[in-house]
């Protein structure tokens, strides 16, 4: 999968939003939309059609999941990365079967992050 230029950060606290996009940047992908419900996700990813969504999975009162299956099912070429505190193995498992492209824990340190993001984004479709 090629590098992203554009993306759409979903998380419902603003520091990790601005963590996340900070992480971005040090990738080279600096295009970044933000967006803490999935109200606001959908108006912006409407909005700026971006190559990488990152979403988090627990957002407040709703479940990324949702928005997930919807992006996959308008575009299955979006890299989706699903975010998490705590990553259940069922829950990781959901979030891969519904059609996501990693999943990544929000609180490993920020070199792991990108160790990561470079893995997925350098792997073959």
């Amino acid at each position: 999968m090629a590098r992203p230029k554009s993306a759409l950060i979903v998380d419902d606290e603003p520091h990790v939003r601005t963590y996340v996009k900070l992480i971005l940047a040090q990738l080279g992908i600096t295009d970044c939309h933000q967006a803490g419900n999935l109200e606001q996700a959908r108006e912006e990813y409407d909005a700026c059609q971006p190559e990488l969504v990152m979403l988090d999975i627990n957002l407040q009162g709703n479940s990324g999941l949702e928005l997930l299956r919807e992006i996959r099912a308008i575009d299955p070429e979006t890299c989706i990365i699903m975010l998490s505190a705590a990553a259940l193995s069922t829950t990781v498992l959901e979030a891969l079967d519904a059609g996501a492209d990693g999943f990544l824990r929000k609180d490993l340190p920020r070199a792991k992050i990108v160790e990561q993001l470079e893995e997925i984004f350098a792997e073959e479709p």
